[in-house]
């Protein structure tokens, strides 16, 4: 039998009241930690919406999608510059354009280093790895004594930053 739509919209209400004090700590945090944002920018209109949904599954709560779509943006910002900059030709894979840039100390060591962790972290959901892999979340629970939920936030929270960080790295003033 299907539900009536106010049996749907009750239902919805009462999951909605239960997530958002979670939903209020994360943006609590986000507002400490993003970067403010221009009110015009140009740019790639993917680029920006996977900066704009990274944001919005994060206050959701949604870990991995933050995860996925936050590590997205990290890749087409460091490709794009390296093609800005001439240094890149059409597309490469992730690991060949982080390489670049560290060769040619585009962005901070740090960070780029923090891009590659992030990404292996993000392999494990993109690609299926054997159960024992270093970079699944049931291994890295099990070696780091934390629940999975605790480790999977402190990686959107790393990627959110991160994210922040290349954002703010490569804006431009715009000249009219």
């Amino acid at each position: 039998m299907i539900e009536s739509l106010d049996s749907l919209l009750l239902r919805i209400e009462k999951v909605d009241a239960l997530r958002r004090p979670g939903k209020a700590e994360r943006l609590e945090w986000l507002d400490l930690h993003e970067a403010k944002r221009p009110q015009a920018m140009i740019g790639r209109a993917e680029t920006f919406k996977l900066l704009a949904e990274a944001r919005e599954v994060f206050l959701d709560g949604h870990y991995v999608a933050t995860l996925l779509v936050g590590m997205s943006y990290i890749e087409h910002t460091i490709i794009e510059e390296l093609q800005l900059l001439s240094l890149l030709n059409g597309s490469k894979n992730f690991s060949e354009a982080i390489k670049i840039a560290e060769q040619k100390k585009l962005f901070p060591i740090d960070w780029l280093k923090r891009a590659k962790k992030l990404s292996l972290r993000r392999n494990s959901f993109v690609h299926l790895k054997d159960g024992e892999h270093e970079h699944t979340i049931g291994v890295r629970a099990l070696k780091e004594k934390r629940s999975q939920g605790e480790i999977l936030e402190d990686d959107a929270k790393d990627v959110i930053d991160l994210m922040n960080n290349f954002f703010v790295a490569t804006l431009r003033e715009m000249q009219f």
